[in-house]
């Protein structure tokens, strides 16, 4: 029996950006209730995060942007970037409590297979700046923590937004394979996550990145997946496997085009469990975007089933039990990509 953790602290449900702002806390507050009603807590343990030190911040950003958070919190107007990203007040604190989640889920990986923390997921963040709703970024962080006592991690991200924050945070990282997959085309944020770029120094190829062009369906997006990041995960040998769980690739997103079943979602779950076990590899999954806040609630709790073993198949609807197909056009795009990125990885 493979013991899974749930990491959460109602603080967390205080990161939520006002007004009309699309990012709101309501998907993880809606996840919680889903697993509660199904009785998933008597399979899965509830951990409270333990609250970091500030310091630990430093690992990943300046001092300087720190105190420029903590300061804007008290104020409570303005903006953390150039208007992605409003300040409001205490987001010092409850991005703080957030990251601290993502911490503690690393933390506790001696007495658990796999930990969950779905208020975590924020890659945008860079070293000085906030970016795309994201003040800390505690992906880049529970890595950089976990390297001292995992030697091979790998990083999926299948967020529907390329997570520039944390390549650029762990470019040069030899110990880190960084696997991005998401949509992709000119105007489109962050504008970053090209198939060229694969990496820094010793770590060139530790980078991968697969993006898709707007309608990919279900097909084509599990076709460059296994065709792309299953090898490099396969040949990686992680003994911990960090997944970045977006929902924002699902077909409903009000912000990106692709078009993920809740089928599709679980698939690929599936695949990087499978491997995980494989490699006797832990996992860690945090939460992302997605902006159809009940769809990514449906998603996230899908995934932990999967990671608990539980079935919830019936929040498979009728909709989503088959894949969605990509056009043609989408197809042959798709295809051109992963031929692409099998000449740049040797694969």
């Amino acid at each position: 029996m493979h013991k899974t953790a749930f990491v959460w602290d109602d603080q967390y449900l205080e990161y939520s950006f006002p007004g009309d702002h699309p990012f709101k806390s309501l998907r993880e507050s809606m996840a919680k209730k889903f697993l509660e009603e199904r009785g998933a807590f008597h399979q899965i343990d509830l951990v409270k995060p333990v609250m970091i030190n500030e310091d630990l911040l430093y690992k990943v950003h300046a001092r300087e942007y720190v105190e420029f958070v903590k300061k804007k919190s008290a104020d409570g107007s303005g903006y953390l970037d150039e208007g992605d990203t409003p300040a409001f007040k205490g987001i010092y604190e409850s991005a703080l409590i957030r990251t601290s989640g993502t911490v503690t889920a690393i933390k506790i990986l001696d007495k658990y297979d796999h930990s969950v923390n779905i208020g975590g997921g924020f890659h945008h963040a860079k070293y000085s700046s906030a970016s795309g709703f994201c003040v800390f970024n505690d992906v880049a962080l529970g890595i950089k923590i976990a390297e001292e006592k995992f030697k091979k991690i790998a990083l999926v991200d299948i967020d529907g937004h390329h997570g520039d924050g944390t390549q650029l945070l762990l470019a040069n990282d030899t110990n880190v394979l960084k696997i991005s997959l998401h949509m992709f085309h000119k105007g489109f944020f962050p504008g970053s996550g090209d198939a060229e770029e694969i990496g820094e120094g010793e770590a060139k190829g530790l980078t991968v990145n697969i993006p898709l062009p707007p309608g990919t369906g279900d097909d084509m997006y599990l076709y460059a997946f296994n065709e792309i990041a299953v090898p490099k995960l396969e040949s990686f040998k992680p003994d911990l496997v960090f997944i970045l769980n977006g929902g924002d690739s699902h077909f409903t997103d009000p912000l990106v085009e692709l078009k993920l079943s809740n089928k599709g979602y679980l698939d690929i779950i599936k695949k990087i469990h499978d491997i995980s076990h494989k490699y006797n590899a832990k996992i860690v999954m945090t939460g992302g975007g997605g902006y159809n806040y009940e769809s990514t609630a449906k998603i996230w709790t899908l995934s932990i089933a999967e990671l608990a073993k539980l079935d919830f198949s019936e929040f498979l609807d009728l909709e989503d039990c088959c894949y969605i197909a990509s056009s043609e056009f989408v197809k042959k795009k798709v295809i051109e990509i992963v031929e692409k990125l099998k000449k740049i990885h040797g694969l």
